[in-house]
């Protein structure tokens, strides 16, 4: 065999090899946010799983170093539940390769053999009436779940909304002797889900959804995620 034919055979090996690793990558939901626009998220350890890089963590349990780069303690966003998301930003300042988006805005994270495809889905938001119970999703990953206080005596009406177009970090009710309602997203006229010091696991409010502002402050995250225009199901069920 030549010197030249086997470098041929070399780059059809590779390209080979190429095509493969990218053909088998996993696929991540992505998570975005309306406070950060144009950046992509994951949880951490799926991440670090994907792309088997090392990580310390500190006395807490919080990431300090990634793939030996040094993370500042509360550098991350973290979901209610308390897992840690990186962006790919992060991820490429520590050293992975990040493609620029492509027609339906994924992007490639990694290197040649390992690596995974990142793809944002739409956001989606469903309020349970009967359990009191907000969910929001982004493509088939469920990105938060937290109990609710709906309108008592059923003030709080069922129907399919949109989040917006108003929301502010802080409002104050105009029927209610201006009571504080922070991180407020207006869904129906006066309803907003917003968060409140009192969220009981029954309905208590005038109409608006309250959502807690203690044990990871789901009303702040709602509200730093969710999307103006994002379907809002409120259901009886």
């Amino acid at each position: 065999m030549t010197s030249r034919r086997a470098i041929k055979l070399i780059f059809l090996l590779l390209a080979c090899l190429l095509l493969t690793s990218h053909a088998s990558a996993a696929t991540i939901d992505a998570i975005t946010f309306a406070a950060e626009p144009g950046k992509l998220f994951l949880p951490a350890n799926e991440a670090l799983d994907e792309l088997k890089w090392p990580v310390a963590r500190d006395d807490k349990g919080r990431i300090s170093l990634l793939n030996e780069m040094e993370v500042k303690a509360g550098t991350l966003r973290i979901l209610p539940d308390g897992t840690e998301l990186v962006s790919t930003e992060l991820l490429a300042q520590a050293g992975a390769q990040v493609t620029p988006p492509d027609e339906d805005g994924s992007v490639k994270v990694g290197g040649l053999f390992r690596g995974f495809v990142l793809k944002a889905g739409a956001q989606r938001v469903v309020v349970s009436l009967k359990r009191q119970v907000l969910q929001g999703w982004q493509g088939d990953r469920l990105v938060m779940q937290t109990h609710i206080s709906s309108g008592r005596n059923g003030r709080t009406p069922a129907g399919e909304f949109h989040a917006g177009p108003f929301r502010t970090a802080m409002h104050y009710s105009s029927l209610f002797q201006n009571a504080p309602m922070p991180w407020s997203v207006q869904i129906n006229g006066n309803i907003f889900i917003h968060g409140f010091t009192s969220v009981p696991d029954y309905p208590a409010s005038h109409g608006c959804i309250r959502v807690p502002l203690t044990n990871g402050n789901p009303a702040k995250f709602f509200y730093e995620w969710v999307l103006s225009g994002t379907p809002v199901s409120v259901t009886k069920d």
